[in-house]
């Protein structure tokens, strides 16, 4: 493995994580029923749901069957595509900015994949449900799993930034921004901020890392 081997799969990974992203919300399934404007407040609200009353708000009652065919192409794209891909992408930067045997870099891996499972769990639900959208209740609730995935991707940030205060090669940057995940998972939990306000946290943290995957891969060897 030479030294751009890493920086080039991390970059990739994190490409494939946003195309995967925006993918997600581009299928026709999902524009035709959701404007741009309201995608990702339906998403959270179903993710966030724990009652039939939650379930309605999201597809109507009775249950609308372009909503509910909307949120299963985009969960299973999800399931398929997009938590693989950015669960590859997490762990490979962990890698790139503190090598295997880091001990931030461990419990970032860690915390990367225990996110990526709850989301896992958390989507399967949503599928189990949609197709079974007479037995609602019985698939419910969806809300612990879809707050235990971002306090695990959230630690994942704080694992990140204490790999980037307690490095040789310091990241003050990247640290503040993997660092402010937390408190903003921590108070959207106690409804003192709308959930949107960790989500563009996080998408922030994540370009983030795509940006120095871009600047490791293209730096000009150091000479000895």
């Amino acid at each position: 493995m030479t030294k751009r081997t890493l920086p080039l799969l991390t970059l990739a990974l994190g490409i494939a994580t946003l195309i995967a992203f925006i993918a997600l919300g581009s299928q026709p399934a999902v524009s035709d029923v959701f404007a741009v404007s309201e995608r990702s407040t339906y998403v959270s609200a179903f993710q966030r749901s724990e009652t039939l009353s939650d379930i309605a708000a999201v597809f109507g009652s009775p249950a609308d069957p372009a909503k509910i065919a909307a949120m299963d192409a985009l969960n299973t794209l999800d399931l398929w595509a997009f938590i693989p891909v950015y669960a590859l992408f997490l762990i490979a930067a962990a890698i790139l900015l503190g090598g295997v045997r880091n001990r931030w870099t461990q419990i970032a891996i860690i915390f990367a994949l225990l996110g990526a499972v709850g989301d896992v769990i958390e989507t399967w639900k949503q599928l189990q449900l949609t197709a079974d959208i007479d037995n609602a209740e019985a698939h419910l609730p969806i809300a612990p799993w879809h707050w235990l995935k971002y306090a695990a991707l959230a630690l994942n940030g704080v694992a990140i930034a204490s790999l980037c205060f307690t490095s040789a090669k310091k990241r003050w940057i990247l640290g503040a921004i993997a660092l402010a995940s937390f408190p903003l998972v921590v108070l959207s939990y106690m409804d003192a901020i709308t959930p949107r306000a960790f989500a563009a946290t996080f998408a922030i943290y994540w370009i983030a890392l795509l940006v120095i995957a871009g600047v490791e891969l293209f730096r000009r060897p150091t000479a000895a």
